[in-house]
């Protein structure tokens, strides 16, 4: 029988730093991935480390600010360089209203130790000279994260295999048995698993892989749409997003919500074009690329003729508050779930500590409830 104290089903950021973290505290660990490591969403985003984006409660402010300090030294700790670098965002500002809610939502942040300011249009013209800046009243500048998400899973796969795990990928998980409130063993197409505790950590699949258990989660998913250019000369400074992209997107059958991403290759990374789906795929459409181009050609002239290189959808999941989902299902005892996080590259090196903690029973050091699947149990 191959047992072990934890099985982890996911091998995206989420599924490898906590098995890094359970491994190195002397925690049997497995970790299950259906394809190649860092094959799902988590290698498919552009590997941005956001810090001003998401909810402002006390929990998420306090994974954004000491999650990106983590950053700093993890490259080291982890023995892997993932090309972790700071990166200005100018988030674009487009109306009074949200050049209001921007001034509010900056101060907030910069006093939680999230420096964030509101610039004038000059000031947005001068920091990006190529941008068209026609109908923009100036932006929300923070400096956020980036990192290389290939990179970024190798670095805690290798990580934890160090300390022990076992990281086995293309190896779908088929089905799960249960018994009473404990889930058994895990089954994959050969080989069957035992384990103390079971963690779904598969990312949009989460609700998915549950089911197997007989486990319902409230996990609902959009499509999102990218594509990479050839690599070009420095031109773009920062990355650069809208601040109302959320509402450019939601509640629409399709809709482009443009983000520009400066790799160090000289290539762009941009996003997104979504689809309100709950179809889980990787494929892309020809309505996708060419909504993206055009709208990308309004901001940057001078890309008409630059070339698309390669293109990719991933699912984007949320539950229905829009908070995360991260602690035990209730309807088992020995089930933990992560997913549906917004900042999930800047919490990873933190929440993943606390995840460890949680599985293994120690007390956490904040409370996490506001993100405990329990929050929708009648």
């Amino acid at each position: 029988m191959q047992t072990y104290d934890v099985i982890i089903i996911g091998g995206g950021f989420l599924g490898l730093s906590t098995a890094y973290q359970l491994a190195r505290a002397g925690v049997q660990t497995l970790l299950l991935e259906a394809g190649d490591i860092g094959s799902g969403t988590s290698g498919s985003c552009s590997g941005r480390a956001q810090v001003c984006e998401g909810h402002l409660d006390p929990l998420n402010i306090a994974l954004i600010r000491d999650g990106l300090k983590l950053h700093e030294t993890l490259e080291e700790e982890l023995g892997y360089e993932y090309e972790w670098r700071r990166v200005g965002l100018f988030s674009l500002l487009r109306s009074e209203s949200y050049w209001q809610q921007w001034q509010e939502r900056s101060a907030i942040l910069t006093s939680a130790g999230i420096p964030t300011e509101v610039v004038d249009r000059a000031s947005l013209q001068k920091a990006e000279p190529n941008l068209n800046t026609s109908g923009v009243l100036g932006a929300a500048y923070a400096l956020e994260g980036k990192v290389n998400p290939f990179k970024f899973t190798r670095a805690y796969a290798q990580a934890a295999a160090r300390h022990g795990a076992k990281i086995q990928g293309n190896s779908e998980v088929v089905g799960m048995e249960v018994q009473g409130r404990k889930i058994t063993a895990v089954r994959t197409a050969n080989e069957t698993f035992y384990a103390d505790k079971v963690a779904v950590m598969t990312g949009a699949w989460v609700a998915v892989t549950a089911r197997m258990a007989g486990v319902e989660l409230p996990i609902r998913s959009t499509h999102a749409e990218s594509f990479i250019t050839e690599s070009i000369p420095n031109m773009i400074y920062h990355n650069i997003g809208f601040s109302d992209s959320y509402e450019i997107i939601n509640g629409k059958s399709r809709a482009v919500a443009i983000g520009v991403h400066p790799e160090l290759n000289g290539t762009l990374d941009i996003a997104e074009a979504v689809t309100q789906t709950d179809e889980l795929h990787h494929g892309v459409s020809a309505w996708g690329i060419t909504s993206m181009s055009k709208e990308l050609i309004k901001l940057f002239p001078f890309l008409e003729k630059v070339r698309v290189m390669r293109s990719w959808g991933r699912p984007t999941s949320f539950a229905p508050d829009e908070e995360p989902l991260v602690g035990w299902a209730p309807q088992l005892e020995n089930m933990y779930v992560a997913t549906s996080l917004v900042e999930t590259i800047t919490a990873v090196p933190l929440l993943s500590e606390w995840m460890a903690m949680d599985i293994q029973g120690q007390p956490l050091p904040v409370n996490t409830d506001l993100y405990s699947p329990a929050r929708f149990s009648s």
